[in-house]
């Protein structure tokens, strides 16, 4: 059986792979997708912070799913499985260079799953599904240039969504932290604002 699903998770890296090798056009547009897209989250993330005080939370509340389940949980489940990245063991075309780190399960579709499924279950719905479809777009390229299985993209996106759920139930303890920082920055805006006077 498992022997089965990794001969399928190494197809599927195979199609999705030659498929973004069959011109320099969808080859570029890998790279956009699997490389750059990604800085789009962070920016949008400081957008929202400043859109209105309820932003605020929301932008505090998905950057912390993310971040935890990226810099924490994947970092950790990845150094402990350490799988090689594909273009390390299989016939695989690297578009780009990518140092040999782990691959499961992917930080990226943590990350990405996390804030999109955070931006959803605290209301802003429309905004989460806006980057649940970039989401799925950047995962693919990822795919695509060889850095993941889709296995590892699987599973990082389940990460994301049971971290961003878990962020979401422990709303009300959390709020605590979100209040201070948000306090915090205000003071700081304000003392700011008093030196330059």
């Amino acid at each position: 059986m498992i022997q089965k699903l990794l001969s399928i998770d190494k197809a599927w890296l195979i199609a999705i792979n030659n498929f973004a090798n069959t011109s320099p056009h969808w080859e570029r547009l890998f790279k956009l997708f699997g490389i750059y897209l990604i800085y789009a989250v962070p920016l949008m993330l400081v957008l929202l912070w400043f859109w209105s005080s309820q932003a605020k939370k929301v932008a505090l509340k998905a950057t912390l799913a993310g971040l935890f389940s990226w810099m924490v949980l994947a970092n950790i489940l990845g150094r402990i499985i350490n799988r090689p990245r594909p273009f390390e063991n299989n016939d695989i075309h690297e578009l780009v260079f990518h140092r040999p780190t782990y691959s499961f399960p992917s930080d990226h579709a943590a990350f990405l799953f996390a804030v999109a499924f955070s931006l959803y279950l605290s209301g802003f719905k429309k905004l989460g599904l806006v980057v649940f479809i970039g989401a799925i777009l950047i995962v693919t390229a990822r795919v695509g240039v060889g850095f993941h299985f889709p296995s590892d993209i699987i599973a990082g996106a389940i990460l994301g969504i049971l971290v961003a759920w878990i962020v979401w139930l422990l709303d009300r303890p959390l709020n605590y932290i979100y209040n201070f920082i948000i306090i915090f920055a205000k003071r700081l805006k304000w003392s700011t604002k008093k030196i330059r006077a």
